[in-house]
């Protein structure tokens, strides 16, 4: 598995188009890399389904493939897990949604949270209060 830069300078630079490359270093899907990172953080399914307020069989769906979360539950997610930024966007976007993008209100507001470190919590009431 190559890096994704390594990737992308591997594409501009070559001469021909090296379908085995792409092939063979895919992204892993969603709800595999939300699972490492639960492991990482030693973060149980039951807090993280809770955290997300949703209903228990749709986030065991979320967490083992059958579905895919929405741009926010990715957010709430990361500020869960206490990811940092550039992890944060990596689910984000292997999950093809759209990245965190600081000129937007919203995504300015996550942003902040997760660089100043807010409380899951407090970093929900900061970003979607009414």
């Amino acid at each position: 598995m190559i890096k994704t830069l390594d990737l992308e300078n591997k594409l501009r630079s070559d001469d021909e188009f090296d379908e085995s490359a792409v092939m063979e270093n895919k992204a892993p899907d969603i709800h595999i890399l939300i699972n490492k990172h639960m492991i990482e953080k030693n973060v149980k399914h039951t807090d993280l389904i809770r955290a997300l307020n949703v209903d228990r069989s749709y986030g065991y769906q979320l967490l083992n493939g059958k579905r895919v979360p929405t741009r926010d539950q990715l957010i709430k997610i990361g500020l869960f897990m206490r990811l940092a930024f550039d992890e944060v966007q990596r689910l984000l976007k292997i999950a093809k949604k759209d990245i965190l993008y600081a000129r937007d209100m919203t995504d300015a507001k996550v942003i902040y949270a997760i660089e100043h470190a807010l409380e899951y919590g407090e970093a929900c009431e900061f970003i979607w209060r009414e």
